[in-house]
């Protein structure tokens, strides 16, 4: 699969536009945890760390930002707020980041990094973030792909030590199987749903758009969600045992030849179903159900 940065220019320099846009963006978010409310632009000549006067009301991390439209329009909308756009695309980051400083948004910065399994604890203090967005995070459709989820159950327990209280995970996504597979996770990790909807635009009308809302909505998507806290009061869930299927093939509704919209990721796999029920019963034999796995 290409990368952001595998399509651009050969004379596209990374460094450079990261370079270009660096007020933006945070080198050093370790350096952070625990003083992300007070965070700001910094001088132009770096000499020396900028602390925000008066601290944000809020901090919220948009969790694979992806190109950063999302997170710019929300900080835009919500001046009082830090957003945090992570992703482990650089190019990413650096659209973000431009964004950002040519709409003059000072309350949104981004972050590059590149492992997929960050400790979210080494960014952050424990209780620090308000919110963590989740806005069409990658399905990793197969079984054993379900870890690198940004809702598998490991990764929702890592969320629970840098929520504040009442600090809230918030899902939009395109794809049912994965908002089902979710809050399967949710109840294993100890969270408890505010809300579920089979349509977050309908409920949030004036939301910000995505870049993939826009994308997918064209194709006819509708879009998923949710929005959960951990459990309060009481002990973290421990030995947790994974009890979900967690192919995403199993959250599939039994109808997909009516299925009027395929999520992102899953077209191959919903083909190869229609075409082998077509083929046994052009055969007489009796119908094939999708696996629960």
């Amino acid at each position: 699969m290409r990368t952001a940065r595998s399509r651009m220019p050969k004379s596209f320099s990374l460094e450079e536009r990261l370079a270009g846009c660096a007020r933006a963006v945070e080198s050093q978010p370790g350096s952070w945890a625990g003083s992300w409310r007070r965070w700001a632009f910094q001088e132009e000549s770096f000499a020396e760390r900028a602390f925000r006067e008066k601290p944000y009301e809020r901090v919220c991390l948009d969790l694979g930002c992806g190109k950063g439209e999302y997170t710019v329009a929300c900080a835009k909308a919500n001046p009082d707020v830090l957003f945090i756009g992570l992703d482990i695309e650089g190019v990413c980051v650096m659209r973000g980041a431009e964004r950002a400083l040519a709409e003059g948004v000072s309350n949104a910065v981004f972050v590059f990094e590149e492992n997929p399994d960050l400790d979210l604890s080494t960014m952050f203090a424990p209780g620090e973030l308000d919110a963590i967005l989740l806005n069409f995070s990658t399905p990793f459709p197969k079984k054993k792909k379900a870890p690198l989820r940004l809702t598998y159950v490991d990764r929702l327990m890592a969320y629970r030590a840098v929520l504040a209280e009442g600090g809230m995970v918030r899902l939009r996504t395109d794809s049912q199987p994965l908002r089902d597979f979710s809050l399967t996770q949710l109840e294993l990790a100890g969270y408890e749903v505010r809300w579920c909807t089979d349509d977050v635009r309908a409920m949030f009308p004036e939301e910000p758009w995505s870049g993939y809302e826009n994308k997918l909505v064209a194709q006819g998507a509708t879009v998923y969600g949710f929005e959960a806290t951990p459990r309060i009061p009481g002990p973290d869930p421990e030995n947790i045992v994974q009890t979900a299927p967690l192919s995403l093939v199993s959250y599939l509704p039994e109808d997909i030849e009516n299925l009027e919209y395929v999520p992102h990721g899953m077209q191959g796999c919903v083909e190869n179903m229609r075409g082998r029920r077509a083929n046994r019963r052009a055969k007489g034999l009796p119908e094939w159900t999708r696996p629960i796995i």
